[in-house]
């Protein structure tokens, strides 16, 4: 076998014991590091791009630069 299915192998063990525990405990609080945390799918990266994020803050109506309303 080897390493990495090793530590695969192990991180899967150390998950099902993580979702057996909170089973029977609901609202327990347990600490994971983050190799573990990751493996269970807790950083999963969907964040939006600094170019998104500019696109998403221009406001084409801003109140300074809308025309004034005809009577």
């Amino acid at each position: 076998m080897t390493e990495q299915t090793e530590i695969k192998k192990l991180l899967n063990e150390q998950a099902h014991q993580i979702d057996k525990d909170l089973s029977e405990n609901p609202g327990a609080a347990i600490e994971i590091d983050q190799e573990l945390a990751e493996h269970m799918g807790a950083f999963e990266e969907n964040s939006i791009s600094l170019e998104e994020a500019e696109d998403a803050s221009f406001d084409p109506f801003d109140a300074e630069k809308a025309p004034e309303p005809e009577d």
